[in-house]
């Protein structure tokens, strides 16, 4: 383990619990809201991200310089650590296109020409250049509200991927032929991610101390949103059954042990699970729309379920990417016309 002496003067490390129960440290570069965070100790990402804050600004009023700036930002510092990390990706590929231009020019009407050009080029991997401008446009987003640039010239610039998948949420009978024949810890695995909407990386290492009065609570890794789920009662009767004593997580492996926290091992299982249960043309990542589709049918507002998945409530219109309008549109209809009955109407 390294220490503060083999380290550069202004490197502070900081013992943290992992939810796994793990203690590790992780370092800041200088102090108070506008150190830089390095990451976990002894990682190349610690030695890499120290390196750069190590390095000097470079020359005020070019792309490069708001770049180094950003990423010393309170801004920056607060996005979790995998959203840092990706960041740090999209940014080193950014710096060597625009680093060069003068603030000025990436300010001018006609850079958003060399902006669809450049996400053209990376046609090949639609989803990787769609993120890549994803984070040019949180850049000068960021620059626009500092004052040092004018225009966020990234900003009407489209998605090359789409994907449609509201209607691909699991029926009542792929869940059934699922819950018949899989395993103990993976239908435990498929009520907690139907019951709850959340992503698999977060469901991986959620602890049993998420587990709070009637109700799951948790910081989602991708966005730092924190959410509070009820607990279904389907879902409560599956959680007083696990087991507890051998892991601080509640998804475990047949062995009882916490499954790795990136998935490894659990996508295979799963995937096995399916094709024994016969089900197909829908993922782990689909119950999350499921769970969306269902709790709208109930009669859930929106802001109810985006309380629960993590969406703001200043862009419900999201939740239309996850939700069967034709499931939702039935289950009202039949809603209605059950109290209309019960009314006499």
């Amino acid at each position: 383990m390294t220490t503060t002496k083999s380290l550069p003067k202004g490197v502070n490390l900081v013992w943290k619990k992992l939810r796994t129960g793990e203690r590790v440290r992780y370092g800041y570069y200088g102090r108070g809201a506008g150190a830089i965070a390095l990451g976990r100790e002894g990682t190349p990402e610690f030695f890499a991200r120290l390196a750069d804050a190590m390095r000097r600004e470079p020359a005020n009023g070019t792309v490069k310089s708001l770049i180094w700036r950003y990423k010393q930002s309170p801004e920056f510092a607060r996005l979790s650590p995998r959203s840092r990390a990706d960041y740090m990706q999209q940014l080193d590929r950014i710096e060597p296109k625009f680093g060069a231009l003068s603030l000025r020019a990436m300010s001018a009407r006609e850079i958003t020409r060399h902006i669809w050009v450049w996400r053209d080029s990376m046609g090949k991997a639609p989803r990787r250049a769609d993120y890549a401008v994803q984070v040019l446009k949180a850049l000068l987003s960021w620059g626009v509200k500092r004052g040092i640039i004018d225009h966020n010239r990234a900003a009407g610039v489209g998605r090359l991927y789409t994907s449609d998948r509201r209607e691909s949420v699991w029926s009542d009978g792929q869940i059934k032929a699922f819950m018949t024949s899989a395993s103990e810890p993976l239908r435990r695995a498929m009520m907690l991610a139907i019951e709850t909407g959340q992503r698999q990386g977060d469901l991986m290492v959620l602890p049993w101390g998420a587990v709070q009065s009637g109700a799951i609570r948790l910081r989602q890794q991708k966005t730092g949103a924190r959410v509070v789920v009820p607990i279904s009662t389907e879902l409560q009767a599956v959680l007083d059954a696990a087991p507890r004593d051998r892991s601080v997580t509640i998804l475990t492996r047949p062995d009882g042990l916490p499954w790795d926290p990136k998935g490894n091992g659990f996508r295979g299982a799963w995937r096995d699970a399916c094709k024994a249960a016969g089900v197909s043309g829908v993922t782990f990542h689909d119950l999350r729309g499921s769970f969306v589709t269902r709790r709208l049918s109930e009669g859930w507002t929106t802001q109810e379920v985006a309380m629960c998945t993590g969406h703001s409530l200043r862009d419900l219109a999201s939740l239309d990417t996850y939700a069967d309008r034709g499931s939702v549109a039935e289950a009202s209809a039949e809603r209605i016309s059950k109290r209309n009955r019960e009314t006499g109407k």
